[in-house]
């Protein structure tokens, strides 16, 4: 039942996108086509149904589910941290905010109480789909500025 529920769900979804993304065509606005690039970026980091995706200590993925690609499952408390520091790996930098994280004693990461993740801690295939939802949302922030400044 839960998965019939599911692709009503995926299906639901896709349809409003291409419904907006006709509303975009027709109408030939790039409000209507900034409003589709955001609503398709914000169902994929945060609502589509996907699987946790982050490398376990045996060097597969998780195959837990997860909703959105920017959430780990709830199954394994560490994953989200793990699935976080890997998306955050790819500007070249680490996690801005990981300073503000509790500590231990010995100054390990109090999140960490297993061996550091392997470098490829998210499933490649998530990792670009979360990139191009993330690049998506910057562009149409850019865009609208730009349009707004134009009026």
């Amino acid at each position: 039942m839960a998965r019939r529920t599911r692709s009503q769900a995926q299906w639901a979804w896709w349809t409003g996108i291409a419904v907006l993304g006709a509303f975009a065509l027709f109408a030939g606005t790039w409000r209507l086509w900034a409003l589709t690039a955001l609503v398709w970026s914000m169902y994929e980091l945060c609502f589509c149904p996907t699987r946790c995706g982050v490398a376990t200590r045996e060097g597969d993925a998780c195959r837990n589910g997860a909703r959105g690609r920017l959430f780990a499952c709830t199954n394994v408390a560490g994953h989200q941290q793990l699935k976080t520091d890997a998306l955050w790996r790819l500007p070249g930098r680490g996690n801005p905010l990981a300073r503000l994280r509790p500590r231990y004693g010995d100054g390990a990461p109090s999140h960490r109480k297993t061996p550091a993740p392997p470098s490829h801690a998210v499933e490649p295939n998530q990792r670009i789909v979360a990139y191009v939802a993330v690049v998506c949302v910057f562009a149409v922030v850019i865009q609208t500025a730009v349009g707004l400044a134009a009026l």
